[in-house]
C-alpha cells in the first residue's frame, strides 16, 4: 500500500513568493481544433489558486499527446494555452525557450510581469522519457519547489516525474492527495461484492492488471473491443470487429481460469461492413462482414443488474464505440446502475481519459463517488504496486 510521507499542507510555511515547478497533466482531448473536456484542468485549479494566493510564481510543465519529430506543431501546448487561461481566470505566458538552454535569470525577468509560465510540451525532449539526470537538474534549477500534480503520469519514470524531485524540495498537489485517498478506499475494501468494468480497445496494455482484478474482485465485466478478444478466444464469430490477435491465447487462459468471474456480452449491436445496416444480434448470428460496435439490450440489462447490487465498483473504458452515436447507448444504459445503486456503503471510482469523456457524454460523471484523472496510473495504483512518481516524493 502506497502512503505519502508528505502532504500538500507541508508547503504552507515556505511557499510565499517562491518559484514553484508544478508538473500537471494538460493532455486534454483535442478534436477538430477544440478541447472536448476540461476535467484535468479543473481538478488542478485548487492547487493553482492556493499558490497564487500565496504570491508564488508558477512554472507549469506538462505533456500533450505523443509527439514525433515530424508533427511537433500539432502538439504544442501553445494551442491550448488560451483555453487553460479561461479555466484559471488568469493570464499565462507561454515560453517556447528550450528547457535545455533556458536560464534562471530569464525566468526571473519573465516573472516580473507574469505569475504563471507554461513551458513547451515536455515530450518534445527525448531526455524526458530517458529520465536524463542532467536534464532533470537543469529544469530543477529554474525553481525553488517542485509539486507533483500529475497523478496520471506518476506511473512513468520520466525526468519531470521522478528526476526533478532529486534536486528540489518536493510535495504532492491537492489533486494527487485526493487521488490516493479515494483509490485507497477502493482497494482496502473487505466487501464480498466488488465489480470491475473494463472497456476500450486494448487488452495487452491492461493484461497484468486484468488478471489482478480477476483474482481480487467478485466479477469483471468486459465490453468494447476488449470483449471481442475474449469472444474470439471462445471461437465465437466476431466478423470484422476490432480485437487483439496476439492476446487471444492469453484471453483463452483467463477464461479457463476465471470462467465464473468473467462477464461477457450475450448480444451485440453490429454495423454491416457494406450496407452500414445496424442490427441487434445474438452471438450466434454474427456474420463475417459485421462490425461489433456496442453491447446489445440483453447484455445491458445483465450488466446493469450486476452493478446495481454491488458494494464497490471500478470502471475503466467504454462498453462500445462511444464516439459515434448510437453506439454510446450501451454504456449510457449500464452506467445508470451507478446512480440507482442504493447500497448504503456503495463506493464507485472511474478513471482514464476516454472514461471521463464518455461519462460526461452520457451525463453520468456526477454519479460516481470519485473520478480519477489517471488511466494507466489509476489501474497500476489499485494493484498496490509502487508508482515511480509517488515513490520519488517519499525519498
Amino acid at each position: 500500500m502506497i502512503t505519502l510521507k508528505k502532504k500538500f499542507s507541508d508547503i504552507t510555511n515556505f511557499v510565499f513568493n517562491k518559484k514553484v515547478i508544478v508538473r500537471v497533466d494538460l493532455n486534454l482531448p483535442y478534436f477538430d481544433g477544440k478541447i472536448s473536456d476540461f476535467t484535468r484542468v479543473e481538478k488542478i485549479l485548487p492547487t493553482i489558486d492556493f499558490l497564487l494566493k500565496n504570491q508564488a510564481k508558477i512554472i507549469l510543465i506538462s505533456h500533450f499527446g505523443r509527439p514525433k519529430s515530424e508533427n511537433k506543431l500539432e502538439f504544442s501546448l501553445d494551442i491550448i494555452k488560451e483555453d487553460v487561461e479561461k479555466i484559471f481566470k488568469k493570464k499565462i505566458l507561454f515560453c517556447e525557450d528550450s528547457l535545455k538552454t533556458l536560464k534562471r535569470d530569464k525566468i526571473e525577468k519573465l516573472f516580473n510581469s507574469n505569475d504563471i509560465i507554461l513551458m513547451e510540451n515536455i515530450r518534445f525532449y527525448e531526455e524526458e522519457a530517458k529520465n536524463d539526470e542532467g536534464f532533470s537538474k537543469k529544469i530543477a534549477g529554474l525553481g525553488d519547489i517542485y509539486i507533483n500534480e500529475c497523478f496520471s503520469g506518476s506511473h512513468r519514470a520520466h525526468s519531470s516525474i521522478v528526476g526533478i524531485p532529486k534536486f528540489l524540495p518536493s510535495f504532492p498537489g491537492i489533486l494527487l492527495e485526493n487521488e490516493i485517498s479515494n483509490l485507497k478506499n477502493l482497494i482496502t475494501s473487505n466487501n464480498s461484492s466488488t465489480i470491475a468494468v473494463f472497456g476500450g480497445s486494448k487488452i495487452s496494455t491492461k493484461l497484468k492488471i486484468v488478471e489482478f482484478y480477476l483474482n481480487k474482485f467478485s466479477k469483471v465485466i468486459f465490453g468494447g473491443a476488449m470483449a471481442n478478444t475474449f469472444l474470439k478466444a471462445k471461437n465465437i464469430e466476431i466478423g470484422s470487429s476490432l480485437y487483439e490477435k496476439s492476446m487471444v491465447k492469453t484471453a483463452k487462459q483467463l477464461i479457463e481460469k476465471f470462467s465464473e468471474k468473467i462477464l461477457l456480452p450475450e448480444d451485440v449491436i453490429t454495423e454491416a461492413k457494406t450496407s452500414k445496416d445496424i442490427e441487434v444480434k445474438p452471438l450466434d448470428k454474427i456474420l463475417k462482414g459485421d462490425n461489433i460496435l456496442d453491447i446489445g439490450p440483453k447484455t445491458r440489462l445483465k450488466f446493469y443488474n450486476e452493478i446495481i447490487k454491488t458494494d464497490k465498483l471500478l470502471w475503466n473504458g467504454p462498453l462500445g464505440y462511444f464516439e459515434k452515436k448510437p453506439f454510446d447507448e450501451g454504456t449510457g444504459f449500464v452506467v445508470k446502475a451507478v446512480k440507482n445503486n442504493k447500497n448504503k456503503n456503495f463506493f464507485s471510482v472511474a478513471g482514464g481519459g476516454d472514461t471521463i469523456s464518455l461519462l460526461k457524454q452520457v451525463d453520468a460523471f456526477q454519479h460516481f463517488s470519485f473520478i480519477s484523472t489517471g488511466g494507466g496510473a489509476f489501474l497500476e495504483f489499485i494493484r498496490g504496486d509502487g508508482l515511480p512518481g509517488l515513490d520519488s516524493l517519499n525519498e
